[in-house]
């Protein structure tokens, strides 16, 4: 089953890969061109968070999970991770989850939505089927607010992550649900906080039965795919 991996990566002070005519966007973008060689790799969204700046996240769909994990047990990935070392300032964290579109390019890409809202939502680990069913329907209950009221809302995506992952600031496992809503601006999605719709939004997104904790953040993502002349950006093409 196709799955999204979600990377987060922390960046060394100065390690910044947005140029990829410097010498770290060049390390960059060898890495992206080594990831999108491997059987199975799709695509890669990629880039810095609006919230925290020396966050580099990738968002990287794949045929599978399985078609991912050969790729870390392949002789290409210790390479491929001491490369990667040259520009991250701690440990980064790995996790895939099953979005529905998928692939979740509209709202990820930067040629349709300049700017992603990132909701991750932490629920219990013991978190039953149905009540992971009822986040999914009030996540659909709540774009299709968006979708009415906001003129600047693009795309979304959502889907439950497969591994339990830590809830940021505690010790403790969850359940998470995260939802990939697309804008045209960080701009636009703060406006439309002070739109009367948006109070019907929140009761869908922070009423979920047993939420520990609700992340929003925003990134701008570039699409880039593989291609005969090596990594190439959709929006160049």
């Amino acid at each position: 089953m196709a799955v999204t991996e979600i990377a987060l990566l922390p960046l060394q002070e100065g390690k910044i890969p947005d140029d990829r005519t410097s010498a770290v966007g060049q390390i960059h973008a060898d890495l992206l061109e080594t990831l999108l060689a491997q059987p199975g790799c799709q695509r890669c969204y990629w880039g810095r968070g609006v919230e925290d700046r020396l966050l580099l996240r990738w968002f990287v769909d794949w045929d599978s999970v399985e078609d991912h994990q050969k790729f870390m047990k392949s002789d290409a990935y210790k390479p491929f991770l001491d490369r990667f070392g040259e520009l991250l300032g701690g440990a980064p964290t790995l996790y895939h989850a099953s979005f529905t579109p998928h692939p979740p390019r509209a709202a990820l890409s930067d040629t349709t939505s300049p700017a992603t809202e990132i909701v991750t939502m932490y629920f219990p680990t013991s978190y039953s089927k149905e009540d992971q069913d009822e986040v999914v329907e009030k996540a659909k209950a709540a774009i299709k607010i968006i979708e009415k009221e906001a003129k600047e809302y693009r795309a979304s995506a959502g889907g439950w992550v497969e591994e339990e992952i830590d809830i940021p600031e505690t010790d403790e496992k969850a359940k998470a649900y995260v939802l990939l809503i697309g804008w045209t601006s960080v701009e636009a999605h703060i406006e439309f906080r002070s739109h009367p719709a948006f109070k019907e939004v929140i009761p869908n997104l922070r009423g979920n039965k047993d939420l520990k904790k609700l992340v929003a953040v925003h990134a701008h993502l570039t699409e880039t795919t593989g291609g005969p002349s090596g990594v190439g950006d959709v929006s160049d093409l």
